[in-house]
């Protein structure tokens, strides 16, 4: 484990919660956007070789960067973003004296299960 490494409690990763049921769907919001929101960018991205360009390509830029700033704060607070198109945050715990984590899925309004470090997901336990 490096030093950056963060266990939380279960008291300390529902704190997140709270901010999780704001960003989590935020996050979402914007990731569907890049996808379906700037076609132009698309054609331009397409284009590149022949110079091209997009009206759109600031607009899609501010988008990136909103999800970037997201991510990173999350990410800064010891969540880890497993899935944002299907909502799902972990948060590295010990259970047991092993690492673990504990495991949310959007738009649970608290966290009520882990899994095994390399079950993910489908290893989902209540806690």
């Amino acid at each position: 484990m490096s030093t950056e490494d963060k266990y939380f409690t279960i008291d300390e990763a529902n704190a997140v919660v709270p901010q999780l049921l704001v960003d989590v769907p935020r996050l979402q919001g914007l990731m569907n956007d890049l996808t379906h929101k700037y076609p132009d960018v698309k054609k331009a991205r397409e284009n590149a070789q022949l110079n091209g360009g997009s009206v759109e390509g600031t607009d899609y830029v501010n988008c990136i960067l909103q999800i970037n700033f997201m991510s990173e704060r999350l990410e800064s607070r010891g969540c880890i973003l497993k899935g944002i198109k299907n909502g799902l945050v972990d948060f590295l715990a010990l259970r047991d004296g092993r690492e673990v984590y504990f495991c949310w899925k959007s738009p649970e309004p608290k966290i009520e299960y882990w899994h095994d470090i390399q079950a993910g997901f489908a290893g989902r336990q209540r806690i």
